[in-house]
């Protein structure tokens, strides 16, 4: 299974949303399951770290969004900080052959990064239904259920 950011990543949409789904912090209630930050974390820790309204969560959601703005060199920057990737990540060449090697790389980190995090929720996932199957199968046709 591959992620729908995987196979277009050629737009700045494309590459922030999948900043997104693989820096997703694991969840505190639920170990092995990671869940994305909100536009609203994203500004806020943003506008925490540079000057209070340096970015809005609703300009975060209209970026990403594939008909979205292109943000200025400073915008991006903040991303680029926020998920701790190299500023030339977000530069979108004409050409697949004028991204550098760093930004390459880091793409091909994210997707397999991801690739594996799906395998393993798959894995979990199967785990849980061949726990709940082998439960089922004590139960009693006949029994009624708790009131």
């Amino acid at each position: 299974m591959t992620s729908p950011h995987a196979q277009r990543q050629s737009s700045f949409a494309a590459r922030l949303n999948l900043l997104f789904e693989a820096c997703a912090p694991e969840d505190s209630n639920n170990p092995g399951r990671y869940v994305e930050y909100k536009n609203q974390q994203v500004a806020d820790e943003i506008n925490r770290r540079n000057e209070e309204g340096s970015i809005t969560a609703e300009y975060i959601r209209r970026l990403r969004r594939e008909d979205g703005p292109t943000p200025s060199i400073e915008k991006a920057s903040y991303l680029a900080d926020f998920f701790k990737v190299p500023l030339d990540y977000f530069r979108l060449p004409s050409d697949a052959a004028e991204s550098s090697a760093v930004v390459q790389s880091v793409l091909k980190e994210l997707n397999r990064f991801l690739v594996e995090r799906r395998k393993s929720d798959e894995n979990e996932e199967n785990e849980t239904l061949r726990v709940l199957a082998r439960s089922a199968r004590g139960l009693s046709p006949r029994a009624k259920p708790a009131p």
